[in-house]
């Protein structure tokens, strides 16, 4: 199971490296992804199991009825959230992804 997971953890990180106009830059101890100078996502390099995703605070909102998912204590007012990638599918995981590149898109327009 273990190894499962680590495989779906890094095949996430490899498929936001696909996204068009990603950039990648450690902070934090994070693996951060970002569009136009705007960071969506970070994957821990801690660990292999807690991804870190910008949203709206809309998007937070509706986010973190999932029971993977929780606001992240050090951008909860800016929208971020954390998914456990152990308690939820690659899929799921990465819709929420999906959705933090388009908002950080949106962003780098204003």
């Amino acid at each position: 199971m273990i190894d499962k997971m680590k495989t779906d953890y890094n095949s996430l990180k490899n498929k936001v490296s696909e996204f068009e106009d990603v950039t990648t830059k450690p902070m934090f101890g994070y693996q951060c992804f970002s569009i136009n100078k705007k960071f969506f996502v970070g994957f821990n390099n801690k660990n292999d199991h807690t991804v870190i995703v910008r949203l709206s605070k809309d998007q937070q909102e509706l986010a973190v009825k999932n029971n993977a998912i929780n606001s992240f204590s050090h951008g909860a007012k800016m929208g971020w959230i954390e998914i456990d990638v152990k308690k939820t599918t690659k899929t799921a995981a990465l819709k929420w992804i999906i959705k933090g590149y388009e908002h950080a898109k949106e962003l780098s327009k204003k």
